[in-house]
């Protein structure tokens, strides 16, 4: 692809969390992906020189996708806002590489989504361990809650259909790199065990059956428990939600190990709950059902 770089402009695209079935997308299985704001932002913008001046790391996949076309953003200077500070389990690094593609060759390219994951993959793999999903890429381009296939490279945006269910996000304050934990994940994740879970919780959104979303994400944390994939630090605020917080319908870590993101699932009504436990246990609440964001725009 040849670039011609936008000029002068402003993009922003959402967060992302994992509702269910992170590590069946790594073997390309479909998953569940809420795209919240706050939104990520890149601006680029002229320069009186030559040079082309960014400020995200250079290895990282964004980072490595500009060194490709290094020519061409001559005379550029692109920043890039996370709006999370750097204090991880969001996706930025995943906006980073959405926001830089759509820069270099139009909004609309990311409309091509075999052609966005493959240049994603080829710049944020190493080739050791396996390779990112780009699910948490796709939804952020897609926006709300995005059930994405990477097999098929089946895209569908399902809404949030459910009048009494919502979810609250809970930043844990602890961070696990990704692309490191990929390089270790085991051979025997459960995948057909995460995929009966990831099918009954689609076809609770089809249905609009609360419960049996609720059912799918308890099933599934269980799960990842069972199979040691889900950080100590996140077990423990999982256990006490379990324990003592009875408006905690179902709870989940969220990405890899659940380290930088809990789900909780609870009663719309009852949101205030758990914000106040939240904030009680220094806990910041990060998304919610009403932060439910479009996908890539121009911003004015």
């Amino acid at each position: 692809m040849n670039p011609r770089p936008m000029g002068r402009t402003a993009l922003s695209v959402p967060g992302k969390t994992f509702l269910i079935g992170e590590y069946l997308a790594l073997k390309g299985g479909p998953s569940i992906v809420l795209a919240t704001a706050p939104r990520f932002e890149l601006r680029a913008g002229a320069l009186a020189d030559d040079e082309a001046r960014f400020n995200f790391a250079s290895q990282s996949p964004a980072g490595r996708l500009l060194s490709r076309h290094h020519e061409s953003v001559r005379g550029y200077q692109i920043e890039f806002h996370d709006p999370h500070g750097g204090r991880g389990g969001l996706g930025a690094s995943s906006a980073q590489f959405a926001l830089l593609y759509a820069w270099l060759y139009g909004v609309d390219s990311v409309r091509d989504h075999a052609q966005l994951l493959k240049t994603y993959r080829e710049c944020a793999w190493s080739g050791e361990g396996l390779p990112p999903s780009g699910a948490d890429l796709i939804a952020q381009v897609t926006g709300g809650v995005t059930c994405f296939d990477g097999n098929r490279i089946d895209v569908r945006n399902l809404g949030w259909p459910f009048k009494n269910l919502g979810f609250s996000l809970l930043r844990t304050g602890s961070k696990l790199a990704t692309h490191e934990h990929l390089k270790r994940v085991s051979a025997d994740v459960p995948y057909e065990a995460i995929r009966e879970q990831v099918t009954a919780a689609t076809q609770a959104f089809e249905i609009s059956d609360e419960e049996k979303l609720i059912g799918a994400v308890q099933n599934v944390a269980l799960v990842l428990k069972n199979a040691n994939l889900c950080a100590p630090h996140t077990m423990q605020i999982l256990d006490e939600l379990a324990a003592k917080c009875d408006w905690s319908l179902a709870a989940k870590g969220c990405g890899a190990m659940g380290a930088d993101v809990i789900l909780i699932l609870h009663e719309r009504a009852k949101a205030s709950l758990v914000e106040n436990w939240a904030k009680s246990r220094d806990l910041e609440i990060c998304g919610a059902t009403l932060d439910l964001a479009p996908g890539m725009q121009v911003e004015g």
